[in-house]
């Protein structure tokens, strides 16, 4: 690597984003330390996750505006500070609200992390060097279960937060000493598009946060289509400033470039039919298989271990194989490993657990890395930030999508399903296990069906049909 220092910080910054797996494991220690009911610890995913999607572009742009170092060191030292008030907090609303503090310095390491890594490497060698950035980030997906259930064996909900504020603390120290906080050799100056910035975070933020809660209120009552409008109009009129901005957030234009729409859109695919997976594997393995809960997270920890593993292979293969037969490859394998998994009971054997989710995470590395090549590769280096926060965000979106289309699903073939069978309790197995094929299995044909987008499409990374870099 030509500059190790902050390719270091950018991949260890993607592994802060996956170790706050760690919290979904404290959510019952939250729920009786707070004393509050069960349905409210959902505001913990969205204060957080509803922040961070929303402003991933924004800081993006910042990023490419001061530098991409100094945005990350500024995430990095908000990160800490949102730790330390998460683990402190004395009511739920001022934990939430740290929560969302915690979200934006999230976003500002998110933001700024793939542009240090395409840009501390040579174009030749971004997708290897994006896919170990994706490697090390699936790695904190696989640890921040286990971590966090061993953590409540020990200590109390606040240590999920607390062991955390150390790794903040040296990832400092490393990012200033990497001369990261230095003003860089080149400015661009480039405009912030704050309307644009408004407009995106407005519309994004209240799209997700009514697909999170259309299924509490109803998909059809008009209070989900009001804000549904509401959030339809203001990305359109997000798209509306971004076509006669100087400098967009987004250039509108790069939609209409070969498979860059479809690219983002397989993005989000990809990421909503891996959901189902962390939203219902939990309960298959706790509540059915009887497995605890360290022994629950590390089983379900292999779908990220090995979609490190396919990562860092795929960031080797992209220029050989191309990005779409690895598009293909990955999408398959992740669709097929979900049909697996959706098979499993109370009796199924653990080793064709270990299959289907060895699948699934193997399918998701290998696709991960060439859909990020292909779409940071389609925007000018001067605007790799900008790039970097687009496939975070449409990531991100995806799993918010997802979390409402499985939730709405499973909730309806269950009721359904026990209103047939006369039986009063939902999460008894023999309402739990067909319901969790059907939608698992769903999620599955899901990601095949996304091969279906790749069909006349041909996806050029940036050494065969790159834009000329613009400032």
């Amino acid at each position: 690597m030509e500059r190790r220092g902050p390719f270091i910080v950018a991949c260890l910054g993607g592994l802060l984003g996956g170790l706050d797996t760690s919290v979904n494991i404290a959510f019952p220690a939250i729920t009786a330390a707070f004393d509050i009911d069960v349905s409210q610890i959902q505001w913990v995913v969205v204060s957080f996750v509803l922040t961070y999607s929303a402003l991933l572009l924004p800081a993006g742009r910042l990023a490419d505006r001061i530098g991409h170092g100094r945005v990350t060191v500024i995430g990095i030292l908000g990160q800490g500070i949102a730790f330390t008030c998460c683990a402190l907090a004395p009511s739920f609303p001022l934990f939430l609200l740290a929560r969302v503090s915690q979200g934006a310095a999230m976003a500002l390491i998110l933001g700024a992390a793939p542009a240090l890594v395409t840009l501390s490497v040579s174009e030749a060698r971004q997708p290897q060097a994006l896919g170990v950035y994706s490697m090390v980030s699936a790695l904190g997906f696989a640890l921040g279960a286990p971590v966090g259930g061993l953590l409540l064996q020990i200590w109390d909900w606040p240590s999920v937060y607390f062991f955390r504020v150390p790794y903040m603390g040296m990832l400092l120290v490393f990012a200033l000493a990497s001369g990261l906080h230095r003003r860089p050799s080149k400015i661009t100056h480039q405009p912030l598009d704050l309307l644009g910035a408004a407009t995106l975070t407005a519309g994004l933020g209240l799209a997700l946060f009514v697909a999170s809660r259309g299924l509490t209120w109803g998909w059809l009552t008009p209070r989900t289509a009001i804000l549904g409008c509401l959030a339809l109009l203001l990305l359109g009129l997000f798209c509306f400033v971004e076509n006669r901005a100087t400098l967009p957030l987004v250039q509108i234009g790069l939609f209409r470039r070969p498979g860059f729409g479809q690219a983002n859109l397989l993005n989000a695919l990809a990421n909503a039919s891996m959901f189902s997976l962390w939203f219902l594997g939990p309960y298959l393995l706790v509540d059915i298989r009887g497995h605890g809960p360290v022994t629950g997270g590390l089983i379900l920890g292999i779908a990220p271990t090995t979609t490190a593993a396919a990562a860092w292979v795929a960031g080797r293969l992209t220029n050989r194989l191309g990005l779409r037969a690895l598009t293909r490859f990955g999408l398959a394998c992740q669709g097929i490993g979900l049909i697996v998994f959706s098979r499993a009971d109370a009796d199924t054997h653990l080793g064709l657990l270990i299959v289907g989710l060895s699948m699934v995470g193997i399918g998701l590395g290998s696709f991960q890395v060439p859909n990020m090549s292909f779409v940071m590769g389609s925007i000018p280096r001067s605007q790799q930030g900008v790039a970097g926060g687009m496939t975070q965000m449409v990531r991100t979106s995806g799993l918010v999508a997802g979390l409402a289309i499985w939730n709405t699903a499973f909730v309806g073939l269950r009721d359904r399903r026990a209103d047939s069978l006369g039986i009063e309790d939902v999460s008894s197995p023999e309402v739990f296990v067909p319901t969790f094929a059907e939608v698992v299995g769903m999620s599955g044909l899901l990601a095949l069906a996304g091969i279906l987008l790749t069909i006349g499409v041909t996806f050029e990374n940036r050494l065969s049909g790159s834009p000329p870099d613009e400032t």
